[in-house]
């Protein structure tokens, strides 16, 4: 990676529903040819409000989750699933994933972070290039020039991520869904986890220039319909469970 022009055994995948030609079709397309890396497109799922998945738990959703989950929401877990079918099928250690409204808006800290992550696997399943409203870091640690986090929680955001084949086989383990993939993540006690960011972020979420973001148009409207207060005080009850679990987590995080 930090050697343009050469290949590398690095392989990328772009989670996107744009055909080529369309903007963020494009855009991922014209971003990536300046980096080294053997890039897959990956087509998404498509989903309406009729569907209903087999991969999606209704039942569990409600046992496990304030609200119901929107279609685009499962939709996107759906798809990054399949990308990390693709990675264990295609016998790689470790890909990039990236979702097609990325913007890589800092090329050398996003390199470098790279080629840093590469040289301590041991300490990471997943590291991240993007948050969304991230919360308290916990635990800091440079690399070169690289300054690697832990969150109270992992933020918000699947824009972009290296990830390990070993992660990638432990998430699929989970036969259904019922929460959206970066609040899955937010509980990486469930699967063992160890999930980093690099910060600050040299990669940023460009929905808004490529045609707005669908899931924030479908959470907004869900909102609107489904206003339910019994459930919202047992999201309450949810939220201090998780508390305290990621209270024990960071603790074990801490000696390893």
């Amino acid at each position: 990676m930090s050697e343009p022009g050469k290949r590398t055994s690095l392989s990328c995948y772009v989670l996107t529903l744009d055909s080529p030609g369309g903007a963020r079709y494009e855009s991922a397309r014209r971003q990536l040819e300046c980096y080294p890396l053997a890039t897959t497109f990956v087509e998404g799922i498509r989903l309406t409000r009729d569907d209903r998945p087999f991969e999606y738990s209704r039942w569990l959703n409600l046992l496990m989750m304030k609200r119901a989950m929107t279609p685009g929401e499962i939709s996107v877990y759906l798809g990054h699933r399949k990308i990390w079918h693709q990675i264990l099928n295609d016998g790689h250690d470790l890909a990039l994933v990236l979702e097609d409204d990325f913007f890589i808006h800092d090329a050398e800290a996003f390199v470098q972070a790279i080629d840093d992550a590469m040289q301590i696997q041991p300490r990471w399943d997943i590291v991240k290039f993007f948050d969304f409203r991230p919360k308290r870091v916990v635990q800091s640690f440079p690399v070169n020039q690289t300054t690697f986090v832990m969150h109270k929680y992992a933020a918000s955001g699947c824009v972009a991520y290296l990830m390990r084949a070993a992660a990638a086989k432990r998430l699929l383990e989970r036969r259904h869904i019922y929460r959206p993939v970066d609040e899955d993540w937010s509980h990486p006690w469930e699967s063992d986890l160890r999930i980093l960011s690099v910060e600050p972020n040299p990669v940023a979420e460009i929905a808004s220039n490529l045609g707005g973001s669908l899931l924030e148009a479908e959470r907004r409207k869900m909102k609107s319909f489904q206003r339910n207060w019994l459930r919202s005080l047992y999201g309450n009850v949810l939220t201090v469970k998780k508390n305290a679990q990621a209270m024990i987590w960071r603790r074990k995080m801490a000696n390893v």
